[in-house]
């Protein structure tokens, strides 16, 4: 059985792929495969057990040298964290920095991935994101279609956070939450919610919000607090 997200009205999420302009030459074509490649390489698929009987299940991806992001409502609590690497290889994770608040969460992965380099974007930019399907990376596609600050609860219900992010037309599914949103080639921003009332619509963090929890990761595991 493969469980994932319990988030109330808003639901884990995924979405939607670049569509490359007309006229582009073989050059634009050339990079934007490499661009494709590199983000389906980078991306792992994440389980975390200890919470339920089966492992909640999520995405993330591989943004700095053996550190992948991924949300925090999906390691919350567990006993043993893995990641299904690319190539297929299902391998240990720890959890070495986590904010509750923000959904957000950094895993020690030590596995020689080339790492997605960091990026930004703006309303109305399309591109792709990974997603696990029949235990193989998928790109999928996704536009946003604002940039927003959210006011979103946090994983203990106790309260709400800001956050930079986005609002995206996504069409996603359980279990995607983590998933990494690459726009022109770079990580732009790490979904974490879809919307139960509005079809096709997710919300994701801005890949910046990032940056205090990967300074802030040592080598240690850190205490993931309750289930949620």
């Amino acid at each position: 059985m493969r469980r994932s997200d319990r988030r109330g009205p808003l639901v884990a999420l995924a979405a939607v792929a670049a569509v490359g302009l007309a006229g582009c030459g073989d050059r634009d074509h050339h990079d934007e495969r490499g661009s494709h490649d590199s983000a389906l390489a980078a991306a792992v698929q994440v389980e975390a057990a200890g919470c339920q009987a089966a492992a909640s299940i999520g995405a993330g991806s591989f943004i700095a040298e053996e550190h992948v992001v991924t949300v925090a409502h999906v390691v919350a609590g567990a006993r043993h964290v893995h990641v299904v690497l690319a190539d297929g290889r299902r391998v240990d994770a720890t959890v070495v920095a986590i904010d509750r608040r923000k959904d957000l969460a950094v895993l020690h992965v030590e596995e020689d991935v080339a790492p997605l380099r960091r990026g930004s974007m703006r309303q109305g930019t399309a591109g792709t994101f990974t997603v696990y399907r029949d235990d193989r990376p998928v790109s999928l596609p996704f536009e946003a279609t604002a940039a927003v600050t959210i006011d979103a609860p946090d994983i203990d219900g106790t309260g709400s956070s800001l956050r930079s992010g986005y609002r995206l037309s996504a069409d996603v599914e359980q279990g995607d939450s983590g998933s990494v949103l690459v726009a022109r080639g770079r990580a732009a921003g790490v979904v974490f919610a879809r919307s139960t009332a509005t079809g096709n619509t997710a919300w994701a963090i801005d890949i910046s919000e990032v940056d205090a929890l990967l300074a802030a990761a040592g080598d240690d595991a850190v205490d993931l607090g309750a289930c949620v």
